[in-house]
Order: structure tokens, then sequence, then C-alpha cells
């Protein structure tokens, strides 16, 4: 008789680890409804274009992706070409004699237009010197007129004063005391009329101590025509001047640097100014590259983070400070961090100090993960990974079952 009692174990053992096995499977494909999954992931970091300091041909940069470098390193040598360099001098020389040439004659032309000034300023002056004399002596004789007629209209007044009585008892005639009347309204209208004419003086003297124009002349009025029309001039060529002598500054400052380029500054080095790897090589070696062309990227080895891919539908299932699993494909390995960014790729928007390692896809949201502690290395950039996210309170038995399923999920 056969004994079938060690078999039942056995069986039994297989359909439990059926069971289990399945029960692992749905675990993998249900977790993502409850922990966010990302569709991809990429290892990525910051990047500085680092670019020329001046024009030359290129050489000794090393391959993309070949060694870290730290900061101050050199990447490259760039070789001045110096024939080029003495051709530029002539050029920068000939230009700053030529703008050399318009300054002077800009001085020229303003220190004649200055002189024509000056010249049409004595005139107006001596010609205002002279009306303000005569205007002075004018006021002299029109005060000596005026007392003259005042002591004039006093006697008359007075010999009216004493014909009146006379002419009321009728020893004057009337033809007499008609005569003494008229006398006397004539140098009252004479005393009327140099006053007036003293006003007048008065007042053309009061503009003149203003500065203003109190004479009527009509060489004097030209010459104040040209006066303005000079000062107008000069001080359009002196805007000019100023304009000139600013490109003439500039033109010098080319000068001095092609002259400074001796065959001790043959060539300079290209150094990365932080640790790091060069990520793409813009130019390649010999070739001739232009003062201020970018010549590499270079990825910042102290700045990688992971940038995650997840469906829009997940939006409201991560929040940042949630916890991260990531799990580097290559190397088959867990590392873990934070969410710190969540932005909507609405426009395709990419960060221009990362790496773009991926084609974005405007139904995603993406999802920066900063890593706790130093976890990757330079050589892990633009490495593939996967990502599901929890809460920022997840105990070691979630995360194991978000582990297993990562495992599963990137190994099927």
């Amino acid at each position: 008789m056969i004994n079938l009692g060690p078999r039942v174990p056995l069986a039994l053992l297989r359909v439990v680890c059926a069971t289990a096995m399945i029960a692992i499977s749905l675990w993998a494909l249900l977790l993502p409804p409850l922990f966010p999954y990302s569709s991809h992931a990429v290892v990525n970091t910051k990047v500085v274009t680092l670019k020329s300091t001046d024009e030359g041909r290129i050489s000794e940069l090393p391959p993309a992706r070949s060694t870290l470098l730290k900061s101050g390193a050199r990447i490259g040598v760039v070789t001045r070409d110096l024939a080029k360099i003495q051709r530029a001098l002539k050029e920068q020389e000939l230009i700053r004699q030529k703008l050399q040439e318009q300054q002077n004659a800009l001085d020229k032309a303003i220190a004649e237009r200055q002189h024509r000034l000056d010249s049409a300023t004595a005139k107006v002056e001596a010609a205002r010197a002279g009306a303000l004399q005569s205007l002075e002596q004018a006021r002299k004789n029109t005060l000596e007129k005026v007392r003259i007629y005042g002591d004039e209209l006093i006697e008359k007044k007075a010999r009216q004063a004493q014909v009146e009585p006379l002419f009321k008892d009728g020893i004057v005639t009337a033809s007499q005391w008609s005569e003494t009347r008229q006398q006397t309204i004539e140098v009252e209208k004479n005393l009327a009329e140099a006053e007036a004419e003293l006003a007048q003086i008065d007042s053309r003297q009061a503009i003149a101590a203003r500065g203003g124009n109190s004479f009527s002349n009509d060489s004097v009025e030209n010459e104040l025509n040209r006066m303005n029309a000079y000062e107008r001039e000069i001080a359009e060529l002196t805007i000019q001047r100023m304009d000139l002598n600013a490109e003439l500054g500039e033109a010098e400052n080319k000068v001095a640097l092609a002259k400074s380029y001796g065959e001790s500054d043959r060539s300079y080095d290209l150094v990365t100014p932080i640790d790091g790897i060069i990520w793409r090589r813009q130019v390649v070696n010999g070739e001739t590259i232009a003062s201020n062309q970018a010549v590499a990227d270079i990825a910042d080895a102290n700045s990688l983070f992971i940038e995650a891919y997840f469906r829009r539908d997940f939006m409201n299932s991560i929040a940042i400070g949630d916890v991260a699993s990531v799990y580097i494909l290559a190397e088959s390995r867990f590392v873990r961090g934070r969410v710190v960014d969540i932005q909507v790729q609405e426009r395709n928007d990419k960060d221009l100090n990362t790496i773009n390692t991926m084609i974005l896809d405007s139904t995603m949201l993406r999802v920066n993960i900063q890593l706790d502690d130093n976890q990757l290395k330079p050589e892990n950039i633009g490495q593939l990974a996967k990502v599901l996210t929890s809460g920022s309170k997840s105990g070691w038995v979630e995360r194991s079952l978000i582990w297993l399923s990562l495992i599963l999920r990137s190994h099927k």
C-alpha cells in the first residue's frame, strides 16, 4: 500500500506559494491607486554652461561624461590667433584715428562757433553799454528839463495869481489875462511831457538792469539772433562730441586689449566653476570659437536629485514632503528622499538650469525629489529610475511593501 502522507504537505506548500505569488502580483498591480507610481524618472542635476572669454581655437577638451572635475580644473585650452589679433589691432587703430580726427574736427567747429559767439556777445555788450550810457545822459537831460519846467511853472502860476485880481478889477484886459493863462498851460504841458519821458527812461533802465533788451536796434537784434543760433549749434556739437568720445574710449580700450596680447598670452585655460562632469560638449577640439561662446555644459556633482513624472490623476495624491522610494534600475538598488517640488506640465516647461534628459509630456506631473544624504554619485546622472511616493510618516512595513512592488514592477 502506497503512503501519500508526505505528498500532502508538499502540495499544500505549492498552493500556498502560488497563492502568495498571486497576492504579491496583485499587490504590485493594485499598489499605484493607493500609492502614486511614476511613469518614468531620471537622475538629474543642475547644470552650468561654460563660455569662452575670447576667440581662438579650442583643444584638450575631454570627452563628455568621462571623469569628475573639481572646481577650478582645466577642461580645455583656447589658442588665440595672434596674426588675427594684429590685424584686428590695425583695424582698431584705424578706427581710433578716424574717431580722433572726427573729434578734432568737432573741437575745431565748437571753438569756431564759440569765437563767433564771443564776438557777437562783445558787440551786444558794447551796444548795451553805449545804450545804457545814452539812457543815463538822456535821464540827466530830462531831469534838468523837469526842473526847469517846474521852476517855470511856479513862476507862471505866481504871475497868474497876480494878474487874476487885476483882471477882475478891470485893470487888465481879457486878452492879457488869456495870454497869462495860456503861458501857464503851455508850461504845464511841457512839464508833463518831460515827466513822461523821464518815466520811460527809468523803465528802460530797469529792464536793462534785469538783463533785458531795453533798446531797439536792428544791428543789435541781428547779433542777438546770431548768438542764439551759435548757442544751439554749440550745444548740438557738444552732444555729438560726447557720443563720439564714448566711441573713441571704446576703440582705445580695444586697442589696449589687443596690444596686451603677447606671446605669453597666446593661449588661455577654460576652467570649471563647480565640481562636476562635462555633460555635453557644444564644440569639438580644433574648432574656432568666438568670444562668449558656449563651450560645454557642466553637470553639478553636488546637486543631484530625482526628476520623476506621474500621471495627472495622481495630482491629489502627491504632496510636498511626501516620502519617495526610488529604485535605480541600472544598479538595482533603493534610495530614499522627499518630494520638494510639484509642477503641472501645461506648457512643457523645463528648468533651463537642469539637464534635459527626456522629452516632456504636457499630460504629466513633474515632481522633483531631494535625496537623503549622498546616496547618488555623478556617474548616476541620466540613469533611469522608478518612484513610489507615500505619506510623510510611512512605517517600515509600508516601505517594505513599496520596495517589493518597485522590484516586481521594474522586472515585469
